[in-house]
């Protein structure tokens, strides 16, 4: 008995299916990590993402780390005081303008970040090199859309559309 031909546009919505299911996966697995990480350095999960803010290229104001974590401002002035009792950040004043604080990272957030991310990052990194460019492409758009939208609907859900 032969097989039914596989209608395209069928197998199209089924991988388009599956993908989703695996997106929820990849979700799911990095909430995982996030508390396993936050577990072992003995921070809650809002300490560990903004540890996680404080590492951008450029440094970043308390009133700045609130915002890009969704905090008030007193909500993250605990927060930096809790991550710099446990020596991850410190507070520092510019010094042209002593008014101006900048919270960075601290020799023993960068060594956290090299012990527990870096086999992460070279794994990830060592896959991609096998990719070509046009995938490399679509990957880095579809995360970009996939981060857009996701920030989207947060916005939507607390209101501020």
């Amino acid at each position: 008995m032969a097989a039914e031909p596989v209608d395209e546009a069928d197998a199209h919505e089924q991988l388009i299916e599956e993908f989703g299911q695996v997106m929820q996966e990849f979700q799911r697995s990095s909430d995982s990590l996030d508390q396993r990480v936050a577990d072992r350095l003995g921070l809650n999960r809002t300490d560990l993402r903004c540890l996680e803010l404080l590492f951008s290229p450029t440094p970043l104001s308390p009133g700045e780390l609130a915002t890009a974590a969704g905090l008030t401002t007193g909500g993250v002035t605990t927060a930096i005081d809790r991550l710099e009792r446990s020596g991850f950040v410190t507070r520092v004043r510019a010094t042209e303008d002593r008014r101006r604080v900048t919270v960075h990272p601290t020799d023993k957030g960068y060594a956290m970040v090299d012990e527990i991310f870096a086999p992460i990052a070279q794994e990830g990194a060592e896959y991609l090199r096998r990719l070509d460019t046009a995938t490399l492409v679509r990957l880095s758009d579809f995360m970009r859309f996939a981060t857009r939208q996701q920030q989207e609907h947060a916005a939507r859900l607390a209101g501020d559309d």
